[in-house]
């Protein structure tokens, strides 16, 4: 009885840490869609990506079928979330949405990523 005391808590520890590898694998391999920006109409964009407990949120600006601003309005309080921000500058800098994520910050740069998509897919707040 006292091993099964000890060896539950661990298959359950295990268990679930494999479904976090799982869904940690699931967010850095989704594939991030392409926007056409020549269709979208100026305004604010908000959108949203959850992963885990985890909400990514930002606000996209548009002007003149161009990204002007991301903001990036929730993201998780750590050092590799911080470094996921670049991505905002990488697509500033190249116009599109579907860039590569930030080296080392992959998992949030994919979760970011995605949450602009969602953004530009949705209807204008403002």
């Amino acid at each position: 009885m006292r091993i099964l005391c000890r060896i539950i808590p661990c298959m359950t520890f295990i268990l679930i840490m494999a479904c976090k590898n799982n869904e940690l694998e699931k967010v850095r391999s989704m594939q991030i869609d392409s926007v056409d920006f020549s269709t979208l109409q100026d305004g604010i964009y908000r959108g949203d990506f959850r992963y885990g407990d985890y909400t990514y949120t930002v606000e996209v600006h548009i002007q003149s079928k161009r990204i002007e601003a991301i903001n990036i309005l929730e993201n998780r309080d750590s050092k590799y979330a911080k470094m996921a921000e670049a991505v905002a500058e990488k697509i500033l800098e190249q116009q599109r949405n579907d860039v590569d994520a930030v080296s080392g910050a992959t998992t949030t740069s994919k979760a970011l990523l995605k949450a602009v998509e969602n953004a530009l897919r949705s209807e204008p707040i403002q």
